[in-house]
């Protein structure tokens, strides 16, 4: 059941003192949406993707399900990244036609471009001013930063032997920007951290890095896995790999503070090869996606969708093949898949509520008060940032969920899943793909 949820799906409603002070007994969450067991995305970053007509054949084929060059389209929430600046003439903001410009507002403005994968090209900060200025006039906001190889306005120091340089954060570098950036709205940040290992925020499995198939280089990735974990306990580069959790706080180097996030990726011939439109089909293998099942698992899959060396078809065979299982899984209710952008915030969400139940008069009484957010401070929610949290309830038809003191209209009523536990959800909202 997905439906959209809007402020009109709050209504005011006083409560008593003993409820809008925080009381009563935690209240009890679902990992996941109802009825999905893991969540997941495929974070793409948007290199060697030439063309705008490249650009929308790879979205409508996985947001869509009109007919492609690729047969029908998956119709899942899978987003794309784009950069301002390009010097190879490929896809981007600024140096391709007023075509590429329009399609990126409008696929921001829709949700499905949702990370900026540096600026481009460029060491100048009017530039980096040029290219947020234009972002605010189209009414375009992006939360989440990926860092590309090879540019100086990449951010944060700590795995710049992967990048070459990074001076986006350092406020004496011509590149420096993060002043402005996160003022424009970037909470999310990937700086560089990658694991081979398969779920994130649940207890690492070191062998979800091994293939039998390939037990020489699976036991070489295992050992690297295993050398990140022991490097952990003291080098913060490696934090995320020790505690396998999916984001954590980072502190850049002026001052500035965004959610560090980890992504998946393994291939027998290195990363990099997994992290191609080919490579994608092992990322995400039957194997591997029954394995984040079982793991009870996040999974932020590293790609790069225009990177296919002969062009045709647009995503690689194998891929198109792997992509259309994981829609079934998303269709069976198994995984919970949408842009990176949604499976962080939901993650933020889930991590940093506060809520409590209470019974009242034969009804369970939820009530979420805050975010206990490390970076921002303590905040009441908006009801859009908690699309998706889901709780226990011992009766689904007899629960009242609070904001807050607004009680919020709109629930998701689920039945018991795989505990026996019956459930309510905010409910979703699903995105639409933009006329373009």
């Amino acid at each position: 059941m997905i439906e959209k949820v809007q402020q009109s799906d709050l209504d005011t409603y006083c409560l008593d003192s003993s409820a809008v002070s925080i009381g009563g007994t935690p209240a009890n969450l679902r990992k996941f949406p109802f009825p999905f067991k893991a969540a997941m995305t495929i974070c793409s970053d948007i290199d060697e993707t030439r063309s705008s007509a490249e650009f929308l054949e790879i979205q409508k084929f996985l947001n869509t399900r009109s007919m492609t060059s690729m047969g029908k389209g998956i119709g899942l929430e899978i987003g794309n990244s784009f950069f301002f600046y390009n010097h190879k003439n490929e896809f981007s903001y600024f140096d391709q036609d007023d075509r590429a410009k329009q399609i990126t507002q409008a696929m921001i403005q829709s949700g499905y471009i949702d990370c900026l994968h540096s600026y481009g090209d460029t060491d100048s900060r009017d530039d980096i001013i040029r290219a947020l200025g234009s972002l605010d006039s189209a009414n375009c906001k992006i939360e989440v930063w990926i860092n590309h190889y090879g540019v100086s306005n990449d951010i944060c120091k700590k795995f710049e032997y992967m990048f070459e340089q990074c001076e986006g954060d350092t406020p004496q570098s011509s590149a420096y920007h993060t002043d402005l950036t996160l003022a424009h709205g970037i909470r999310f940040a990937w700086v560089g951290a990658t694991t081979r290992i398969v779920g994130q925020a649940s207890q690492p499995k070191l062998t979800t890095a091994f293939d039998p198939r390939h037990p020489r280089v699976s036991t070489g990735n295992v050992m690297k896995e295993v050398r990140k974990q022991i490097l952990g306990r003291k080098d913060e580069r490696f934090a995320l790999h020790r505690s396998n959790d999916l984001m954590r706080p980072l502190t850049l180097a002026d001052g500035g503070r965004v959610h560090e996030f980890i992504r998946y990726c393994n291939h027998p011939e290195g990363v990099p090869i997994g992290a191609t439109s080919r490579g994608l089909a092992y990322v995400i293998s039957k194997r591997n996606l029954a394995n984040l099942i079982a793991r009870e698992g996040y999974m932020i899959a590293y790609a790069h969708l225009g990177k296919n060396g002969d062009r045709a078809p647009v995503i690689a065979t194998e891929s198109q093949s792997a992509l259309r299982h994981l829609a079934t899984l998303n269709e069976q209710g198994e995984i919970y898949v949408s842009t990176t952008a949604k499976i962080l915030k939901y993650k933020f969400a889930h991590q940093s509520i506060v809520a409590t139940q209470v019974q009242r008069n034969g009804r369970t009484q939820i009530t979420i008060y805050e975010f206990d957010d490390p970076i921002e401070g303590r905040r009441i929610p908006s009801i859009e940032e908690l699309q998706g949290i889901t709780f226990y309830v011992e009766d689904s038809k007899r629960t009242d969920i609070f904001l807050a003191s607004q009680k919020i209209t709109q629930l998701q009523l689920n039945p018991a899943d795989e505990t026996g536990r019956p459930s309510v959800t905010i409910p979703l909202h699903s995105l639409c793909f933009p006329d373009v």
